[in-house]
Parts: C-alpha cells; sequence; structure tokens
C-alpha cells in the first residue's frame, strides 16, 4: 500500500529536538489515529489533527470509569528502519480489557494499523537510534454518549497518539542509577478486581501513594497485596524483579497487570541466558533473602532497585550486572542491535 507523504523536508529527516535529554513528558505532536464505533462497526477516521477531544457530558468514561489504555514504543533502529515492539500484545490486552468493560473488542488489524498509521505521520519526531530515547505510543479507548445510567456505552472512541520521550525515572538505567522505593499502606486494586486489565482507574488510586513516596524522598511507592498486605504486587506504574540465587522471580497475581516487558524478560532469561524463573508469591519478609531487586515496564524498561523502605525496616541490594544483560538483550532487540530469534520487532514502513 501507498503511503501518504505528510512531510517535504528535503534532507531535514528530524523536528529539531534534543532527544538525547529528553524525560519522560508530553510533547505534542502534529497527528494522532482515530476510530469510532457506532451502530456495531469500527469506522476508521484515520489520522487527524486535532488534540482536542468533544465528548457528551453524560459519557460512561467520565462518569463509571469505562475507559481503557496502553503504552508502547517505536524505536529507530541500529539498521535505519522504524520499530514498534509486540504492538499485537498491546492490541490483545487492550481487548482483554474491553472484554472485562463490556465493550466492542478494537479489530486487531485496526489496531495496528493505527500504529502504522500515527507513527508514519508523525516520522520526524522519531527518535534517532543511539538517542537513547523513544517514540512513546498512546492508544486509549473510552466508552462515550448520551447517558446518566450505570450501563456499558453504545459508542466508543479509539485514539492513539505519540510523544517522543526519554527515560522514565531521572538518570535512565545504569550501575549507578539505583532507586529507592517506599512501601504503601494503600492499595492498588482490589483483590478480585480490574487490577489484571490497563484500566484508568486503577492508576487514579496510585496518585496519593505515589504523592506521599515522591513527598518523602522515594522514586515511587511500592504495592503489596490488597488482601493481606503480605506479597509484593506492583512499583507504582512497573512490575517488580528479583534475583534469589540463580533464579529470577517475579510476583504471580490476579492484580497485577500482565506486563508485555516482564513477560519479554522473563522469556529472555529463559531461553537466552536459560536462567530458571519463577511466576509466585513473594512474601515481603523474603526480601531479606533477595540478592538484588528491579522495576520494569513499557515506560521503566528496566530500574535497578537499590533500597525498598517499610517504615522502620529497610532492605538494601546492590546492583547486579544481570539486570545489565537483560537490559542489553531487551533494548538490543527492541533497536535491531541484535538478532531478534523471537519475531518481537515489527518494522513500520
Amino acid at each position: 500500500m501507498t503511503q501518504p507523504r505528510y512531510y517535504f523536508n528535503g534532507d531535514n529527516h528530524k523536528v529539531d529536538l534534543d532527544f538525547a535529554h529528553l524525560g519522560f513528558d508530553y510533547h505534542p505532536c502534529p497527528y494522532r489515529f482515530e476510530a469510532v464505533y457506532e451502530l456495531g462497526v469500527w469506522r476508521a477516521r484515520g489520522v487527524v489533527e486535532e488534540t482536542a477531544m468533544s465528548l457528551p457530558e453524560g459519557s460512561q468514561c467520565l462518569h463509571y470509569g469505562q475507559q481503557l489504555f496502553e503504552g508502547m514504543k517505536v524505536h529507530t533502529g541500529a539498521d535505519g528502519r522504524v520499530y514498534a515492539f509486540r504492538p499485537e500484545e498491546n492490541a490483545r490486552r487492550m481487548n482483554d480489557g474491553a472484554r472485562y468493560i463490556q465493550g466492542p473488542e478494537v479489530p486487531e488489524e485496526l489496531f495496528i494499523r493505527g500504529v502504522e498509521e500515527v507513527t508514519l505521520a508523525n516520522l520526524p519526531y522519531v527518535p534517532p537510534f543511539g538517542s537513547g530515547a523513544s517514540l512513546y505510543v498512546r492508544p486509549f479507548y473510552i466508552g462515550i454518549g448520551e447517558n446518566v445510567g450505570v450501563k456499558p456505552a453504545s459508542q466508543y472512541i479509539f485514539r492513539i497518539f505519540v510523544t517522543p520521550v526519554g527515560p522514565y525515572f531521572k538518570g535512565g538505567f545504569g550501575p549507578d542509577q539505583g532507586k529507592s522505593f517506599m512501601v504503601s499502606p494503600y492499595d492498588r486494586a482490589a483483590p478480585f478486581g480490574t487490577g489484571h486489565i490497563k484500566a484508568g482507574g486503577n492508576y487514579a488510586c496510585s496518585f496519593k501513594p505515589g504523592a506521599d513516596a515522591k513527598q518523602a524522598g522515594f522514586a515511587e511507592a511500592i504495592y503489596l497485596d490488597p488482601k493481606e498486605h503480605r506479597y509484593i504486587e506492583e512499583i507504582g506504574a512497573a512490575n517488580f524483579l528479583a534475583f534469589k540465587g540463580e533464579t529470577l522471580i517475579t510476583p504471580n497475581s490476579h492484580s497485577v497487570l500482565p506486563s508485555i516487558t516482564r513477560r519479554s524478560l522473563l522469556q529472555i532469561a529463559r531461553e537466552i541466558y536459560s536462567w530458571p524463573v519463577e511466576e509466585r508469591l513473594i512474601d515481603k519478609a523474603e526480601l531479606d533473602e533477595i540478592d538484588a531487586a528491579a522495576a520494569c515496564g513499557t515506560a521503566a524498561v528496566i530500574t535497578w532497585i537499590r533500597q525498598v523502605v517499610d517504615g522502620e525496616k529497610t532492605w538494601s541490594f546492590p546492583f547486579d550486572q544481570r539486570w545489565q544483560q537483560l537490559y542489553d538483550s531487551l533494548v538490543g532487540i527492541q533497536t535491531a542491535a541484535i538478532d531478534d530469534p523471537f519475531g518481537w520487532r515489527h518494522e513500520i514502513r
């Protein structure tokens, strides 16, 4: 298919941004992709320029939280090509959420088309290889309509915007970039609630715990299980990983979001490095026996945990070279710096 051309820049292929020093902040790009659902079918509006959206005041997304979002990244590869990382997995996770909140699924073909079109439309904003930055892709899904009752919407908007970003945690990854986290007394999700889907409400309830942690000088809050407040669950907007001896361990819980980054790291650990991997309950008391800890996610990639604090109790962890191995393998696959034995890269052209 012949792609439309959005820019006529001569020899200037990138916008004038200091990509190497970007934070994880919103930088508006000119185009976004949108599709609408009404009368039982999805209709692609395609690439649009408007950043503002006009919604009926009774929309379910505004009152009852019928809303989902995804986060993923697009990189410029070492070969000069542009790649998304496992976008089909984001489409499937969004549709898991759509089924749960009783909305229509977004066809995977439409989801992938949207990612491709919005990336190509904003191509000068894709950071160059080696800059340490990427194009963050934010698909989201909202129920809309004239409504007042507690019920699913009959109309929906699926939209994707993008923005170039740097590291989620200031300083990025490295042996001198360990972060400290505070155990929160609050819950991120109910035991059998919506923690397993990427619903917006899951994040609204993390604002206060996150603010408390940051005001106390920590990078973020770390959450325990909502039933017993005994087992480690998640870290703000990231998943928890740890090495106990030779084994890479990570929490297994219904209220933990199934992270695509975490799943990818576990597969790299198993199949590239032949390390034993366990997904299981991790008692907070087990931190006494853990050798190294880290947070991982689309935005954070991997951030090693230097310290976990719970009241008067403090656990400290050194940098472990295995985090570097996992980071190099994951980012190397994402950026085509190394071979992709799993077929995870999705070229956008």
